[in-house]
């Protein structure tokens, strides 16, 4: 389920719920970056969450509407939704995550150890397609 906060909150990002079956606390994934103001927020907020995903060109271009699936496979729970230019994780409770991202056609993955606050980063890069 996602929820689609507006202007209110300081501008528009995605918030995305855990999906799926295991018990215990929500995995979290909050969408956004997009404006200098939200973009200056969410980076400062980075040490705060589990991860903060940054999605980009190899040129250095910020990508939103990037395709964003993190899963907790031993527990059976995942998230999901359209994301970028910044994407942030929380989770419940240590662990090894998945991170898929699909953006033009190409799905990269990542297998990450993760901690509630952990303060990890990953850069997500994909060569841009010309015309």
């Amino acid at each position: 389920m996602a929820l689609f906060l507006g202007l209110a909150l300081g501008g528009p990002f995605v918030l995305a719920q855990q999906q799926g079956g295991g018990g215990g606390e929500a995995l979290r994934l909050e969408c956004g970056g997009i404006g200098l103001e939200e973009s200056q927020r969410m980076r400062a907020d980075a040490p705060m969450h589990a991860l903060t995903l940054l999605f980009s060109t190899t040129d250095g271009a910020y990508l939103a509407d990037v395709a964003t699936r993190i899963d907790d496979p031993l527990a059976g729970r995942r998230v999901e939704a359209l994301c970028g230019p910044i994407g942030q994780v929380d989770v419940a409770e240590a662990g090894r995550y998945r991170i898929s991202a699909r953006f033009g056609g190409v799905t990269q993955e990542h297998w990450v150890d993760l901690v509630p606050g952990g303060g990890a980063r990953l850069a997500l890069r994909w060569t841009e397609a010309r015309p």
